[in-house]
């Protein structure tokens, strides 16, 4: 139903409210995109981003504590999540399994398949330097029947405000983007942008208009749980209205102060020192310039005609003694020191010295799980609430867009297996396979081979010690954290078959060798016993 005028004159009222408390956040985000992410400086298309920018230190520290996490959280050429039932007797069941395996390949490769990889490297350059991010994931537009494939966008901070519920979560987002007339048209229709768009798409259809989108929880009940409107500011008009059955929107923080909004990150802990350093960095080449090129002193009169200072130029003096250099005696290599001090301090900011692997080629297996438990231990809290506030809405957004376009002819999930429709299960957790998740869980994955080992070594010479141990179980598990695919795993079922078909086999067999062995004990007697009844005779 489309809003009338008090509604959007409402939404458009508290987005300019929403403006005035994040303008509060805005002078340290400004000092953030210029001196950390020279991208997100708010000028004009084409404009130079690193004007009055003397050092790009904290520009690599934070590219690099970027690519890190994306590399450990999320990397691009393997699976980094995987699904488990929360009742884990139901991961036991083999069509269970399966379902779970296929559901979440199917939704790792509509991942691959779009622009995830570009828009999640943004986000992740924006986080730490930032203090939090904002991607919003929809599905393309729709061409063919079915499920379309994944759209995600990456937005700055300075095109949206926020609010969060009770539980100091993100559910409100109010969002100004800008669109061509042309754009705005061909996704909602010439009727639906106003007359001032649809006059002037014929001449101008390249020229930008202003928009609001707005996502909030919907007071009505037994719909979507969030509304979802777009309105054209130049007219105040309502262009679309939806809903969505999950958050859209992916606004994870770095930390945040209780009572706020918005996140803080590295790049505001860093902030001093950048400042120091650029402007180190500018005095040291002016006085670097001055030192190349010092000014000259003559005397009145000392030079015929003008001084030329260009390399190779002539100039005609009545003395040596009429013209002469400033020498400033200025310490370079003081002013050198302290940058490099400065350097140091951002670069431990951003853990650059404590994440980045040592590039070798005998690197241990040893020292590389210490360098991800020291990650661990670093980023464990910022993880977590990546993971939280970032990882974990974003798949549950994906696993719900793709389930319900999983009906008619060409599903994009196949259907719950039986057991859980008449369940009625629907909680179903999500596990990291990542390498800094893999890393985690090969300390348990160790402890175990090596418990394993110690107890094969003991039933040498004690073997009913193997019965503290459910070798089933553990060999099951121990395939879990090594990552093995549930597809190949046998149910409990197939196993207690594999086994019972063994055992008759095996009792079978035995049969036969008693028969064989009774038939020759017989063999062997038959002789004796005629001898035998042949003396009595």
């Amino acid at each position: 139903m489309p809003l009338g005028d008090t509604d959007i004159k409402s939404l458009i009222s508290r987005n300019e409210k929403l403006k005035s408390v994040r303008a509060a956040y805005e002078s340290d985000w400004n000092d953030v995109a210029k001196f950390i992410v020279p991208i997100r400086v708010k000028t004009s298309p084409g404009s130079k981003k690193t004007q009055g920018l003397f050092d790009s230190t904290a520009i690599d520290a934070n590219k690099k504590l970027a690519a890190s996490m994306h590399g450990t959280l999320t990397p691009s050429n393997y699976m980094w999540s995987s699904f488990k039932l929360r009742d884990h007797s139901l991961n036991k069941i083999k069509e269970v399994m399966d379902w779970i395996e296929i559901c979440q390949e199917r939704i790792w490769l509509a991942r691959c398949q779009s622009n995830y990889r570009g828009a999640i490297h943004e986000l992740y350059i924006d986080y730490p330097a930032f203090g939090q991010g904002c991607l919003f994931i929809e599905e393309k537009s729709l061409e063919v029947p079915g499920f379309n494939g994944f759209l995600y966008r990456c937005f700055p901070n300075y095109q949206y405000c926020t609010t969060e519920n009770a539980e100091g979560i993100v559910d409100t987002i109010f969002r100004e983007d800008k669109l061509s007339a042309r754009a705005a048209i061909k996704k909602w229709g010439e009727q639906a942008v106003g007359e001032k768009i649809s006059a002037v798409f014929e001449k101008e259809p390249d020229r930008e208009f202003d928009f609001l989108h707005c996502v909030y929880p919907s007071e009505s009940k037994g719909g979507k749980p969030w509304d979802s409107h777009y309105i054209a500011l130049d007219e105040k008009v309502h262009v679309a209205e939806n809903g969505y059955y999950e958050f859209p929107y992916i606004v994870p923080r770095w930390s945040k102060v209780s009572g706020e909004h918005y996140g803080s990150g590295p790049g505001h802990d860093a902030l001093p020192d950048i400042r120091s350093l650029n402007k180190a960095r500018e005095f040291g080449l002016k006085s670097w310039a001055k030192d190349l090129d010092p000014a000259t002193f003559e005397t009145d009169g000392g030079v015929i005609g003008t001084l030329r200072m260009a390399p190779g130029s002539r100039n005609v003096a009545r003395g040596k003694e009429h013209i002469w250099t400033l020498d400033r005696k200025a310490r370079h290599d003081v002013t050198t020191v302290n940058q490099e001090d400065l350097r140091r301090s951002i670069k431990q900011i951003f853990y650059s010295d404590q994440l980045n692997l040592p590039e070798k080629s005998d690197m241990r297996e040893m020292e590389v799980a210490v360098r991800y438990e020291l990650m661990q231990r670093l980023l464990g809290p910022s993880i977590g609430r990546f993971e939280s506030e970032g990882l974990n809405p974003q798949i549950e957004r994906e696993f719900g867009m793709m389930m319900r376009a999983s009906s008619g002819r060409f599903p994009a999930l196949p259907p719950p297996p039986d057991i859980l429709l008449r369940m009625g299960i629907n909680e179903i957790d999500i596990e990291y396979e990542g390498p800094l998740a893999q890393a985690e869980k090969m300390n348990k994955a160790n402890s175990m081979k090596r418990f394993f080992a110690v107890g094969a070594e003991i039933a040498n010479f004690k073997p009913d010690v193997m019965d503290v141990v459910d070798i089933d179980e553990g060999y099951r598990l121990l395939g879990e954290i090594e990552g093995v695919p549930s597809r190949i795993m046998r149910s409990e079922e197939e196993i207690a078959a594999i086994r019972e078909q063994r055992a008759k086999a095996q009792a079978e067999e035995q049969t036969k060798v008693d028969l064989e062995r009774m038939a020759m004990g017989v063999k062997n007697v038959a002789p004796a016993l005629k001898a035998l009844q042949g003396g009595k005779a």
